[in-house]
């Protein structure tokens, strides 16, 4: 399922160790989830892996804390 962005809402509702794979619909979107899983790192201190796939406009993101 293609999808338009990730959302923080969705990011808080992983749990501790889960991967979760968003395919979005443009690599402009992937670079957006990147800057997002950061950006909770900083304000919620929760942190995230996040593996970008740049041909398939996929991020893989797995929650670390």
């Amino acid at each position: 399922m293609v999808q338009e962005k990730v959302t923080r809402k969705e990011l808080e509702a992983m749990r501790v160790g889960s991967t979760r794979i968003f395919n979005l619909i443009d690599g402009g979107k992937v670079k957006s989830a990147l800057v997002t899983c950061q950006q909770m790192k900083n304000e919620k201190k929760m942190e995230f892996t996040a593996k970008p796939d740049w041909e398939n406009n996929a991020v893989a993101i797995t929650r670390n804390k």
